[in-house]
């Protein structure tokens, strides 16, 4: 979706931005039906679907992953804040549904599917030793959906924007936290790293450069591709986003009768909210 329509898209729908795509959706006389980045255009109980399997994490690169149900969540608190009260008045009855039944199919279908998180996959990546110091550079959401996966390790985490990452809301698990101006500090104290940052050229050289005086034991960057310039590889064992999908492909043998059961349990939920009376303003 072109950023200019996501724009005028919010002044009347809730947008939603994920690593995948953008999907906006509303109501009204001609209802913004969802829309996904690659033309996906539905209504009625096609979009609630949509939005069933977006939110639930069954349309994600990682099936099953639970980060995407975290950003549905902000893109309606963000949507509340801007849109008329009588259009979020309509929509609240669809994103409370949305919520409750991506909550029962995790309940019911998806508890282990949580293996293919990116949390789980990533400590399987670094094959963490029980003296592993993990350091998190950044402190956005994914980094705070991932944290609970490394209770059993000491845990420290930078951030470049925040002088003060005390400013932000506590995260769960951390015992060292490192101001912006502390990376030699951060990257010296760490025996494994974890990256939720955007790849960026100039940021990813400079903790290079830093890496190369401690050579840690692993490094995972979620914000890189395989086919990025940028090597790590002779500072350490180093993944990407690349091998945490690979990874979770293997996986998929393993998951797939549980995620078809989740589908299949998606569908009827979907076919009960549809004939409820509070959510028929979906078909516009």
């Amino acid at each position: 979706m072109p950023e200019e329509t996501a724009t005028e898209l919010r002044a009347t729908a809730v947008v939603l931005d994920t690593c995948l795509r953008q999907l906006a959706f509303g109501l009204g006389p001609r209802p913004i039906p969802a829309a996904g980045t690659a033309g996906e255009l539905s209504t009625g109980a096609a979009a609630y679907r949509l939005l069933l399997e977006v939110a639930s994490g069954l349309r994600s690169a990682v099936p099953g992953e639970t980060n995407v149900f975290g950003q549905f969540r902000r893109a309606w608190d963000q949507a509340a804040g801007a849109l008329p009260a009588e259009d979020c008045a309509r929509l609240q009855p669809v994103v409370q549904a949305v919520q409750a039944d991506t909550r029962a199919l995790r309940a019911r279908h998806l508890q282990g599917v949580a293996g293919g998180s990116y949390g789980s996959l990533v400590r399987e990546l670094l094959a963490l030793r029980r003296d592993a110091r993990v350091l998190f550079v950044g402190t956005g959401d994914l980094a705070r959906s991932m944290l609970p996966l490394f209770r059993a390790w000491d845990v420290g985490v930078w951030n470049h924007r925040s002088p003060n990452p005390l400013a932000r809301a506590p995260l769960t698990g951390v015992c060292r936290w490192f101001a912006s101006d502390e990376a030699d500090t951060a990257a010296a104290w760490a025996t494994d790293l974890v990256f939720t940052t955007p790849g960026d050229a100039a940021h990813d050289s400079a903790w290079r450069n830093r890496l190369l005086q401690h050579a840690p034991r692993g490094l995972v960057h979620l914000g890189r591709r395989r086919t990025d310039s940028l090597a790590w590889s002779p500072i350490t064992a180093s993944f990407d986003l690349d091998h945490v999908f690979a990874l979770a492909g293997e996986r998929e043998q393993q998951r797939r009768r549980q995620l078809a059961a989740a589908a299949r349990g998606c569908a009827a939920l979907v076919e009960e909210r549809v004939a409820g009376p509070r959510l028929r303003a979906c078909s516009g």
